[in-house]
């Protein structure tokens, strides 16, 4: 069901609310119809209007076309329309328009009309209709975590074992510094890998930022 709104300003929220209230009953009693405020392109379809209200509230119906509200607050009468449909939302929309138009010649009021959402309209579903289903199996960050301690852990054996053949056989003293060495470099490149991984991944998660 299409719904317009609109927050108009002045000083006698009241007084138009009545008056167009009863405009609007005169309408139902035969004085005039709401074609008299209509194009004749869009005047082909009959309509009975009812209308309640007190000093603060109003309803008008417009039956088939839909049903106007009218509150008056303050400086402020608002007026929601309820369309059966957008043929109807517009006629109702052109009657309200043309009367306060009318009504308001000398300090003449602005009607603004904005688009609302209906209460009952159906919550947004993500694409598909489907939602996400969670991952399973084992988390990549603690995949990556276990193969840099298990890293870690043969370089130091590694180390181990190759200082012990430093002491042990002086000859390979020259290719055992080369491979430690190799192998420092080889621990320091993994480090800054993790650490390159970690800061990715909290880019990721962190949100965009507008």
């Amino acid at each position: 069901m299409p719904i317009l709104q609109a927050q108009i300003q002045t000083d006698r929220p009241s007084r138009y609310l009545v008056q167009f209230c009863k405009h609007a009953a005169a309408m139902a009693g035969g004085g005039h119809t709401p074609r008299m405020h209509l194009h004749a392109t869009t005047a082909r379809r009959e309509v009975q209007v009812a209308a309640e209200w007190s000093d603060i509230s109003g309803t008008v119906t417009f039956t088939p076309w839909g049903q106007a509200t009218l509150t008056a607050g303050g400086n402020t009468l608002t007026v929601r329309i309820d369309g059966a449909d957008e043929d109807g939302l517009a006629r109702i929309r052109d009657v309200i328009t043309r009367d306060f138009e009318r009504f308001s010649r000398r300090n003449p009021l602005t009607v603004t009309w904005q688009r609302s959402e209906p209460r009952d309209a159906a919550p947004v579903r993500q694409a598909g209709g489907v939602p996400p289903k969670p991952r399973r199996g084992f988390p990549r960050s603690h995949l990556q975590a276990i193969l840099l301690a298990l890293a870690v852990v043969l370089v130091l054996g590694l180390h181990a074992g190759l200082a012990g053949a430093v002491v042990a056989e002086s000859q390979w003293t020259g290719v055992a510094i080369n491979v430690v060495v190799a192998l420092v470099v080889l621990k320091i490149a993994l480090v800054a890998l993790a650490r390159v991984g970690i800061r990715r991944r909290r880019a990721t998660k962190s949100p965009d930022r507008i």
